[in-house]
């Protein structure tokens, strides 16, 4: 592969980000990686000169809002538009989104800071109550009935997805894009049996296993959904074998497989700044 110029965005508030440790290997790779952190380091660049952006940050900052959009007008190649970032983060939109591809996953729907639903759904058993916005499995709680976490949620006066538990089953997240296909996989092992709400943080163990073929087709259905480059999706697999879209990320941490999430990353800066018949 040739040498590539790539601007990376990151904002510098994030806490123990994973971008560090992309940029060493894309510069171990050969490639000229500028940072940018804020609005007037990015007017200092001349954006014509890079090959593609990587916008690695949340759209919830609002530090980098401005910054965001000044890189759309000016029509750098990014890796995952703002569209696609935007849909990332609003699990409902992610949702809506997948449903447009009938692909499986627990049902769900919207309560408002005020209170009013989106949707009449019902379900019997346990439900989820979550923040709309991507949270990082902060502000999550497991409610006996859906009836009790619609109160719940009014009670919390916040935008809230509520959805459908599905349990038990394995909780996976696969690296994909859409040149590399599947760049990693793992599923995430609980601390303790009790435990339900899996994420790194609270102690659940990564284990790395080849993933089923429905797993596959899932995630690659996931990234199309939200017109993706390279994006890390949850999926849940049943003890039936059921395979169910759970959320996608944009921003998300590699968790040990840097080598294969970095590779999808330069892969897909390739494909953008290689013109077509070259």
């Amino acid at each position: 592969m040739s040498r590539l110029r790539i601007l990376l965005c990151w904002s510098p508030t994030e806490e123990n980000s994973w971008n560090p440790d992309l940029v060493d290997f894309l510069r171990a790779a050969g490639d000229e990686v500028v940072e940018v952190h804020d609005l007037a380091g990015l007017d200092a660049q001349d954006l014509s000169g890079f090959d593609a952006c990587l916008p690695r940050f949340r759209m919830g900052s609002a530090e980098m809002v401005c910054l965001d959009e000044r890189l759309v007008d000016s029509g750098i190649p990014m890796i995952n538009s703002q569209r696609c970032r935007r849909t990332c983060e609003n699990k409902a939109l992610a949702h809506l989104a997948f449903s447009g591809l009938a692909i499986p996953q627990p049902r769900s729907f919207v309560i408002s800071e005020e209170g009013l639903a989106d949707r009449d759904l019902a379900w019997a058993g346990e439900t989820i109550v979550k923040p709309l916005s991507g949270n990082r499995g902060a502000g999550m709680e497991i409610v006996p009935t859906l009836d009790e976490a619609v109160a719940v949620a009014r009670d919390r006066r916040e935008d809230l997805l509520i959805q459908e538990m599905i349990w038990p089953a394995r909780c996976w997240r696969l690296i994909v894009g859409r040149r590399s296909g599947i760049a990693d996989a793992y599923w995430r092992r609980p601390a303790s049996p009790d435990d339900r709400i899996l994420s790194i943080s609270s102690g659940a163990e990564i284990v790395r296993d080849p993933p089923s073929e429905a797993l596959r087709e899932v995630s690659t259905a996931m990234l199309t959904a939200v017109d993706g480059h390279v994006l890390a999706v949850d999926v849940l697999e049943t003890e039936t074998g059921a395979v169910l879209a759970l959320e996608i990320n944009h921003n998300f941490d590699a968790h040990g497989g840097t080598p294969q999430a970095a590779a999808a990353f330069r892969r897909e800066v390739t494909a953008v700044a290689t013109p077509v018949g070259a």
